[in-house]
């Protein structure tokens, strides 16, 4: 599922003024399942995904490839790089290089079923 810049688009989603993005996982069937993945478009300047890790566990991921800083695409069950080929695991850790390190994590808090980004 991806977003719009304009997260408000999307049910379940809100972009707030101060440019973070509260998004109520119950309303948003991709979050309904671990490996699920919702790509919330920009985040205050930074490109963000939010993966289901687990039961009622969500990873907010920076998807700036940590090699060169290019926006990696998901395909299907990892995050690759389009300009140097360096594969991620959905929940970030590095699978190939060049990239040496994981995506880093966005700040996030899950409170009431309810995951603020940013």
């Amino acid at each position: 599922m991806l977003l719009a810049d304009d997260a408000v688009a999307a049910p379940g989603v809100e972009r707030l003024k101060d440019g973070r993005v509260r998004v109520n996982v119950r309303q948003v069937p991709a979050l309904r399942r671990v490996n699920g993945v919702v790509n919330l478009g920009n985040v205050k300047g930074v490109p963000t995904a939010i993966v289901v890790t687990g039961r009622n566990r969500y990873e907010a991921l920076n998807l700036r490839c940590t090699h060169q800083g290019v926006t990696v695409d998901r395909s299907r069950n990892e995050w690759r790089c389009p300009a140097h080929g360096s594969l991620f695991t959905l929940d970030g850790a590095v699978e190939q290089g060049p990239a040496m390190r994981p995506l880093a994590r966005v700040r996030s808090r899950l409170r009431n079923g309810v995951l603020t980004v940013g």
